[in-house]
């Protein structure tokens, strides 16, 4: 007896969502149900987590634990896959980077643990949608949680303003490190690490958080026009500070965590320029 209960036990931890799921529903209203439990520590909202996922808009709401990979007639549905691209995603769990309202529901998952989460309207795009997530809709994401940590402090780099310079644009830079090889060109994929920070010292975004540097082409407006012209100012390895006007940065545009009109100070490091023979 002892035996088949471990059996029935292994069953469910396994398979949580099989069948009539026992789904877990939120005070917001959000719901969840484990399909796979994973080992280790439990992700909290601050940690780097790492994901693998999928994405459908909910047009019917029956078998919504069910698995809609394996069903077909989802396909139809389906708005997010990154195991198609081949791409997980790295973000701070709790900073709103991944689908609206989604970040709630995947407190508490452990690395190798597999969750269907359900997000009402509300919680989501609500009445306005967005893409090709309609107006009122309910979405579906399954996740996959590969790696959960804590990330590292970033704080602002201690950089005495002395050193600054301006060029005739407004852009006031200052070299901190300085790296080898060719300055950095236009039409060069580059990979840099950077922490931005508004004038007042609020952190607004950092790479070296997510652990996971922007690879870009320089000088071609990919990025903000700060960037683009001070990245040719350095080598690979260079660490610097560059102090952005809002005119070289986003303007008038309200960001969200960057506030129109906003001068931006970054502090970046080129971690690689990638030659096009290397690509």
């Amino acid at each position: 007896m002892k035996s088949m209960l471990i059996v029935l036990l292994s069953a469910v931890l396994i398979y949580g969502c099989s069948g009539d799921p026992d789904f877990i529903t939120l005070k917001s209203g959000l719901k969840y149900c484990d399909d796979k439990h994973g080992e280790g520590i439990s992700a909290k909202n601050g940690d780097l987590i790492e994901i693998n996922f999928r994405g459908w808009i909910i047009k019917d709401s029956s078998n919504l634990f069910s698995d809609w990979v394996a069903d077909t007639t989802k396909n139809v549905d389906l708005i997010a896959n990154s195991y198609m691209m081949n791409q997980p995603m790295k973000f701070v769990l709790g900073s709103d980077s991944f689908i609206k309202g989604s970040e709630e529901g995947m407190v508490g998952m452990k690395p190798g643990g597999k969750r269907t989460i359900i997000i009402p309207s509300n919680l989501a795009y609500g009445k306005e949608g967005m893409g090709p997530i309609p107006p009122n809709t309910n979405i579906k994401v399954v996740i996959e949680l590969l790696l959960a940590k804590e990330i590292p402090a970033v704080k602002m780099w201690d950089v005495d303003s002395t050193l600054l310079k301006t060029t005739p644009s407004g852009l006031r830079y200052a070299i901190l490190q300085n790296g080898t090889g060719e300055n950095v060109k236009p039409a060069q994929t580059v990979v840099v690490h950077y922490s931005g920070f508004l004038l007042d010292g609020t952190k607004f975004d950092s790479s070296v958080e997510r652990d996971d540097p922007i690879t870009f082409v320089a000088g071609v407006g990919q990025v903000i026009p700060g960037w683009d012209e001070g990245l040719q100012l350095l080598q690979k390895g260079s660490k610097a500070r560059f102090v952005i006007p809002s005119k070289l940065a986003y303007g008038e545009r309200d960001m969200g965590k960057i506030p129109p009109n906003s001068t931006l100070i970054f502090d970046v490091e080129v971690v690689d320029i990638i030659s096009a023979q290397d690509q």
